[in-house]
């Protein structure tokens, strides 16, 4: 099997001679021989522009919360009373429920009536339960209430929230999906890897010089190594470490993490949060100008992001959109000697807004994708659907003399789903096309860019339009557009006719939410 992995992940399997019908692209020196494609798309500038989204609050939360949780309930002042407290009870609640939790706890700091009412399991476990998604919680365990338990990982209930994060290592990147383990209380972060069978290479009816690789993708988590792991500590500790921390400094400190690994001794993780920034020229950001995204922060510093210029000081410094992990390794040669600090590495990861990888009937092909890249093995894609400048006019389909209504009911639907453009943008990459790069782009699916229906029966019924392939040499020298056509298989599958290559790969979207449950991980195998 051959898996989009490197280092000290499990190996890429790489024995596998790939065949093609035109060009080998394996070998450097032959991407000269493919002519490029005009590209006419749009200016960095505006790319920058249009990939930059409302960075407004999502879950109605004030901005405005330099206090962690643990202080604010020591430090708010009692009211001698309020219009608020001779409500019925069954307002008051109802009041509470659209409160943020900083909001919900110096409310409930305020007397002992509201008191009662803010810190209820019942209003608790509905924030818990926002940040949790593929999970219904029935325990707040390992705490005694859903108030210590968010109280145990807060500010990092951010991280199950959006639940799939992509960092920037070289090249390759990573894709790791967060998720809430309600077992054993923790968040815990997984990498996404995908293996393949061995390809088979089939010619293509339409054109018997051109290769079909065949593709049958298996999704997994690497559940041997976790990426990222936060244990829920008791109040008791939280409250001893929060004196301990200097005022101002609970958000920028690291967090120290205790991966459970079967193969890693002598690595250790810290957990960092990390503020956005204003985005300026020639600035390393991540993620990409490729990718929209609410936020987006540095992912390059001279002080291995030491500095505190890179890290919160309050509540609204911090950024829900990303974060970093320090990892090193310590060679200790006895148990009185200090352990020799080496191989230190910070890895920058960010989320995607789901919108982005979220379909809908006007753009179904939004998601989250594996494609096959031969020898560099399985990868992960966001297909990027931007939105329409205009909105769809159905009265622009006129009905043909020869149409039927139920013809041009089906035309209008078309019509109003192949328009604009897709974009595949890697979340991991390889030595050639890297991560945060894009691998094709299908510049208009509508009847400009429209090719032909297929009728051929591998891929009868398909849309196949214009599209423009992503090829550089290694290390991302010398890049360019070839010409290439996208074949529309179905919402869930699309193929690249790379026709300078010879070949046709395939894509498949992945369903992401089937890994949040740790219900749903396979049973761990013994080896005899």
């Amino acid at each position: 099997m051959a898996s989009s992995t490197s280092g000290l992940d499990p190996p890429m399997d790489n024995d596998w001679e790939y065949l093609h019908g035109g060009v080998d692209p394996g070998q450097d020196e032959n991407l000269n021989l493919v002519e490029s494609v005009a590209v006419t798309g749009r200016e960095e500038v505006d790319l920058e522009q249009r990939n930059n989204l409302s960075s407004s609050k999502e879950n109605g939360e004030s901005s405005k919360a330099p206090q962690s949780l643990v202080d604010v309930l020591a430090s708010c002042p009692s009211p001698k009373g309020s219009r608020l407290t001779r409500l019925p009870s069954e307002l008051i609640d109802l009041i509470l429920s659209f409160l943020g939790p900083t909001e919900l706890v110096r409310v409930s700091s305020t007397c002992k009536l509201l008191s009662s009412h803010g810190k209820s399991d019942l209003s608790w476990q509905r924030h818990v339960q926002e940040n949790v998604p593929g999970l219904t919680l029935t325990s707040p365990f390992p705490c005694s209430t859903y108030l210590d338990l968010y109280i145990s990982h807060d500010p990092h209930w951010f991280l199950p929230k959006y639940k799939i994060w992509f960092c920037d290592h070289f090249l390759t990147g990573k894709v790791i999906i967060v998720r809430y383990d309600p077992r054993r209380g923790c968040i815990e972060g997984y990498r996404l890897v995908s293996e393949r069978s061995p390809p088979t290479f089939d010619p293509w009816e339409a054109d018997d010089q051109v290769l079909i690789h065949s593709f049958n993708p298996r999704c997994r988590l690497h559940l041997d190594q976790p990426v990222l792991q936060l244990d829920a500590l008791p109040l008791e500790s939280l409250t001893a470490l929060s004196t301990k921390i200097k005022q101002g400094h609970c958000f920028c400190a690291e967090t120290p993490m205790h991966l459970n690994e079967r193969n890693h001794r002598g690595v250790f993780s810290n957990f960092l949060l990390t503020r956005p920034v204003e985005v300026r020229p020639n600035m390393q950001l991540w993620p990409p100008p490729t990718i929209p995204a609410r936020h987006r922060v540095r992912n390059a510093s001279q002080e291995d992001f030491v500095g505190s210029g890179h890290k919160p000081h309050r509540r609204e410094e911090v950024c829900d959109q990303a974060f970093r992990i320090r990892r090193w390794m310590e060679m200790v040669a006895g148990p009185n000697t200090p352990g020799l600090h080496m191989g230190e590495a910070v890895s920058t990861y960010a989320t995607l807004d789901p919108k982005l990888y979220t379909p809908t009937e006007e753009k179904p092909f939004r998601g989250i994708w594996v494609g096959d890249y031969s020898g560099h093995g399985c990868e992960f894609l966001l297909m990027n659907q931007p939105d329409n400048e205009e909105p769809f006019d159905e009265g622009s389909v006129i009905k043909a003399d020869d149409e039927t209504v139920e013809e041009w009911e089906v035309r209008k639907k078309e019509e109003r789903i192949y328009r604009g453009s897709i974009e595949a943008i890697k979340l991991t990459g390889d030595p050639n096309i890297p991560r945060g790069e894009y691998t094709f782009i299908a510049d208009d699916i509508s009847a400009t860019g429209f090719v032909r229906k297929a009728t051929e029966k591998t891929f009868h019924g398909a849309r196949i339009v214009k599209s423009r392939g992503h090829v550089a040499a290694r290390n991302f020298r010398d890049d360019k557009y070839i010409e290439s056509q996208l074949i529309m298989v179905s919402h869930n599958k699309l193929a690249q006719h790379w026709v300078g290559f010879g070949h046709i790969s395939f894509y498949e979207r992945v369903n992401i939410d089937k890994f949040l449950s740790p219900t749903n991980d396979p049973c761990p195998t013994t080896s005899c």
